[in-house]
């Protein structure tokens, strides 16, 4: 959690005090919280380095195995097009997260909520249910697969420049998540029970940890 929060909306603050009570039940039963979260400042200011490196593994593998012409987005439309098929794939980015969270949660779908973060125009999916490292994992990545990694090795393979284009695009709409994952692969207590838990109006997660003796 920040030191200086920004305002949240109605919704973030509903969830903000549903979690509060969670964290005092969570230590109730002798369990510590450990805030693994970001600010949308700070994941728009670092997630780009974690991102970028995979951009130019793309790119370099693109060049190896094909032409690079530009010729494709030449045409006078293309940007407006590229533009209105980004902003679609940002919705369909965060419904990733939401299908694959709810899949795993324990509450199904009702744990997943949807909004927008409208001071950084920033989109975003979170889960209110408890979830393994895997499976937080699984849904923090699912999109930048989906919609970065898969296209982007089609695009190799076939040479398409459009696609390929849009895969790039989607990976760095995927750099925060990057960062939020590496926190996660990095958290490693020891002799401890963990859940983790989607934080309710920052980027990323909380853990909760208990001793085991």
């Amino acid at each position: 959690m920040s030191k200086k929060e920004r305002k949240l909306s109605a919704a973030e603050q509903r969830r903000k005090e549903k979690f509060l009570e969670k964290c005092s039940t969570m230590e109730t039963e002798g369990y510590r919280m450990e805030n693994l979260s970001f600010s949308v400042l700070q994941i728009n200011l670092l997630s780009v380095f974690i991102a970028l490196p995979v951009n130019f593994l793309f790119m370099f593998s693109y060049f190896l195995f094909n032409d690079f012409s530009l010729r494709s987005v030449y045409l006078p439309y293309a940007p407006l097009l590229f533009l209105l098929i980004f902003l679609l794939l940002i919705v369909v980015h965060e419904a990733i997260h939401g299908i694959t969270w709810g899949y795993f949660a324990p509450d199904g779908r009702k744990s997943i909520e949807y909004g927008v973060i409208w001071q950084a125009l920033t989109p975003y999916c979170t889960c209110s249910s408890p979830l393994t490292k895997k499976q937080y994992f699984w849904g923090a990545l699912m999109p930048t697969i989906i919609l970065g990694f898969l296209p982007g090795i089609i695009a190799i393979i076939t040479g398409w420049e459009p696609l390929f284009f849009v895969s790039q695009f989607m990976i760095l709409a995927g750099a925060g998540d990057f960062l939020i994952v590496a926190r996660l692969l990095l958290h490693r207590p020891k002799n401890a029970q963990v859940i983790y838990l989607d934080h309710p109006y920052e980027c990323g997660l909380v853990a909760f940890l208990k001793n085991i003796d």
